[in-house]
């Protein structure tokens, strides 16, 4: 068992995708049907409006067909560096579908503790961190040698462990995704990084999304729950939402969050935004 960095450990790999040429292959068909008497009317319906069987693909993608059809664009990854807390915020988008790395076949007494930038900063708490950390690791491995089951065992075994998924879904779920785990305001770092992984990986095989995708956009849910009481009041707002609100004739100066400055200005940050800029231009 190891400590390393958590951030730096999320990755995510496109393992299984449809190219453009397995678009092409039934999309067409699959949006224009409504119009068509059968299937094999298809070129007559591209031909009479001056269209290729890619330019209905691009049609689907730019959201001017049947939306459905989004939903049959189908894609897996396989994603590590999550603890047990990032695979919550996974399981909570009931959309897609997930295989497990499981703690109940098998031993977890290997795997590696995630350490969180912001205790790197207080060694004091770091180092009880990773003493709490050792202590349950070795109870949970005292447990299995005296006979519990897997079940039993892992109920005290540190949530910092490193797990790993696959996790497969559509593309407009995927989009959804991104959306709301992008935000800055009241999303987990992690969460951030891993959504910054998947876009980029999407973005390799379909540069077209760039626009539908952005690394950074207006959070509306956090915007209207602003001093609401649902609030999400995590953090004060961003340059980027300071002047939404602004416009919106809501001053954010007199308005009480549960933090006291901007997610930005906490010094723990400065390796998130090292990575978010480099997947961002990478991509």
């Amino acid at each position: 068992m190891k400590f390393k960095n958590h951030l730096k450990s999320i990755k995510a790999t496109l393992v299984d995708y449809p190219t453009m040429k397995d678009l092409e292959k039934y999309i067409p068909e699959f949006c224009a049907i409504t119009w068509m008497e059968g299937i094999k009317d298809i070129d007559k319906f591209l031909s009479d409006r001056d269209m290729t069987r890619t330019d209905m693909v691009m049609e689907m993608f730019n959201r001017r067909t049947l939306p459905t059809a989004l939903e049959t664009v189908r894609l897996t990854f396989f994603l590590e560096g999550l603890d047990l807390t990032n695979v919550t915020h996974l399981i909570r988008h009931r959309l897609f579908s997930f295989s497990a790395q499981s703690t109940d076949p098998r031993s977890m007494a290997n795997h590696d503790i995630l350490m969180n930038d912001a205790f790197a900063e207080h060694q004091d708490l770091m180092k009880e961190a990773k003493r709490i950390c050792k202590d349950s690791n070795k109870l949970y491995e005292r447990a299995l040698k005296r006979g519990l089951t897997y079940y039993d065992a892992r109920h005290y075994m540190p949530r910092a462990k490193e797990s790993k998924y696959f996790m497969s879904g559509s593309i407009k779920d995927y989009i959804s995704f991104l959306k709301t785990r992008l935000g800055r305001q009241n999303q987990p770092t992690s969460d951030n990084i891993l959504a910054m992984r998947i876009r980029q990986q999407i973005l390799n095989v379909y540069p077209f999304l760039k626009d539908q995708i952005p690394a950074q956009e207006i959070q509306w849910a956090y915007l209207n729950c602003i001093n609401q009481k649902m609030n999400l009041n995590t953090f004060p707002p961003d340059d980027l939402h300071y002047m939404k609100l602004n416009s919106l004739g809501i001053n954010a100066n007199e308005i009480k969050f549960d933090h006291p400055k901007p997610r930005d200005q906490y010094s723990h940050m400065r390796l998130f935004d090292q990575l978010f800029r480099k997947i961002n231009k990478d991509s």
